[in-house]
């Protein structure tokens, strides 16, 4: 009987490790969605998209998609100022560095741009055409990347 239960308790013990191990592989096979918002303290249409007014931002973040991905915000005082690291959060400083070194560019204002795995794959500009295509496009991406195995 001793035997029968200590077997029975190192296959549990090693199914325990099996599946934990699963599930890590599983949580690092899942892409890291990021959308980066760019702004401007004086920018009005920054100021216009982040309003409760136009309802922009808030259809944004009220939204299944945003459940699904890493949101930033990278916003300086002036438009005519270049974004410093103090505008940047410590998990997206190595987006800064990637702008220090030439290999990235500050999106236009209001902007976003989508990455992947930290690597961008689309970027939008403009509150035009927001509600028809831009949201839209966002959560296309979002659920095509959420849902693919990397």
């Amino acid at each position: 009987m001793k035997f029968l239960t200590a077997w029975f308790l190192g296959i549990f013990i090693a199914w325990s490790f099996q599946s934990r191990a699963l599930a890590d592989i599983q949580s690092a096979s899942k892409p890291e969605l990021l959308l980066v918002y760019w702004s401007s303290k004086d920018c009005t249409w920054c100021t216009y998209w982040e309003s409760s007014w136009s309802g922009m931002e808030n259809g944004l973040k009220s939204s299944e998609e945003f459940k699904k991905l890493t949101y930033r915000v990278i916003k300086n005082e002036r438009l005519a100022d270049p974004y410093t690291d103090e505008h940047f959060a410590s998990d997206i400083k190595w987006l800064k560095e990637r702008i220090d070194l030439g290999v990235e560019k500050n999106l236009g204002r209001p902007g976003w741009g989508f990455y992947v795995n930290k690597v961008r794959v689309a970027t939008f500009y403009g509150t035009k055409n927001w509600d028809s295509k831009i949201l839209p496009e966002i959560k296309l991406l979002v659920t095509k990347y959420s849902t693919e195995v990397q």
